[in-house]
């Protein structure tokens, strides 16, 4: 009788909670800043409205240039975020200057009804934190900031990043040099040598060979419906579904045991996933090639398979040392075969530190070399 009575009360307590979160409007979030890698930003001003007040969430970095969705700078604000949290966003103001372009962007504007319901009920559901062993929710709103004035809004978390918005504009503004830095004119004499002389190295001979290519955002936010799935020749391997980690070309993660389920997702940049056999743990890392990977899906979601579900299959070899990687739609295949792919393994009792490289099929290049175009 007793244990029918506690069993009552813990599933009580649970309700309640769910209860909570279902009338919840308030949240403990901090707000960042980021731009393509190849396609930086200096901002005069970037602020989240919220609540009926015309309160405000600003940002004091000025610069990002860490890639699409990559959060540098945060700032918090304690007098902000008391222990009862913030309304959720309403609108966004913000006035930056795109390097690449020579162009100075503005933007004053309201949120739909539909993406502020939206955002609280992506706050209020949340997701699973399998590490922590615990529901949890998204703490942090990103902004990115694209050339063509285009910002994407996200919603991230510690082991979740979803974009929420990619139909904001802003409009380009005639502004001296003067009045978006009142320092600038020292170094000098105008907006477009101000840019230029603020590109690296790298950053400049990029534009010099793609130029600003504006269409390629589009591609990258496109998404397809398929799923990934991991295959093993050997019948033994046990995938450790903890380190599955996606990471895909608009800028989005997750982990794969976090219990959502997406009908649609943007084209995989690169994955990592662990799996162990017998007394060993092996740790793959796989980067796809940025046009290999862009190529694809149109070639396999369209006619009538547009509509059929598909999958990226990764199938690994009974001894872990030959990979094929492959996307599927009905009768069509297509192999990924530019994909670079490192694999360690170490025994299963030993620090991460033991490991050792078995299987590397490009050792001409550094992962940390790979970049994509407009990432």
């Amino acid at each position: 009788m007793w244990g029918i009575n506690i069993a009552f009360l813990l599933v009580g307590f649970a309700c309640k909670r769910d209860l909570n979160m279902n009338y919840k409007t308030k949240f403990q979030w901090t707000l960042s800043i980021s731009a393509p890698r190849n396609y930086p930003v200096e901002t005069k001003y970037v602020s989240l409205g919220y609540g009926s007040d015309g309160e405000e969430y600003p940002i004091m970095n000025s610069y990002s240039d860490a890639g699409i969705a990559v959060t540098k700078g945060k700032v918090s604000f304690e007098q902000l975020e008391d222990t009862e949290g913030l309304d959720i966003p309403n609108s966004i103001n913000a006035l930056w200057l795109s390097y690449t372009e020579s162009k100075i962007y503005e933007v004053h504007t309201k949120f739909s009804d539909t993406l502020q319901q939206k955002i609280l009920q992506l706050l209020r559901d949340g997701y699973y934190d399998a590490y922590d062993k615990k529901h949890t929710t998204y703490k942090d709103f990103s902004i990115t900031m694209l050339p063509g004035g285009k910002i994407w809004l996200y919603l991230e978390g510690a082991t979740r990043n979803v974009l929420i918005c990619d139909t904001i504009h802003a409009h380009p503004v005639e502004m001296s040099l003067e009045d978006f830095a009142k320092d600038a004119p020292l170094v000098a004499n105008s907006v477009k040598d101000y840019s230029e002389g603020c590109l690296t190295k790298e950053q400049s001979e990029n534009l010099k060979v793609n130029g600003i290519p504006y269409e390629l955002w589009d591609k990258y936010n496109e998404r397809y419906n398929y799923d990934i799935q991991c295959i093993f020749e050997n019948k033994n391997s046990k995938l450790d579904s903890l380190s599955i980690v996606w990471h895909f070309i608009n800028g989005e993660f997750n982990y794969a045991c976090d219990g959502i389920k997406e009908e649609e997702q943007a084209r995989l940049k690169q994955f990592y996933m662990d799996w162990e056999v017998g007394d060993k743990t092996y740790s793959g890392e796989f980067y796809f090639d940025e046009q290999e990977i862009l190529d694809a899906f149109p070639k396999v979601f369209n006619g009538i398979e547009r509509r059929k579900r598909g999958n990226l299959t990764v199938y690994t070899s009974k001894y872990n040392n030959k990979f094929d990687i492959s996307l599927n739609v009905g009768e069509k295949r297509i192999l990924l075969s530019r994909t670079r792919i490192l694999v360690f393994c170490q025994k299963t009792d030993q620090p991460p530190s033991s490991a050792k490289i078995i299987y590397d099929n490009h050792r001409d290049i550094n992962p940390e070399d790979i970049k994509f175009i407009g990432e």
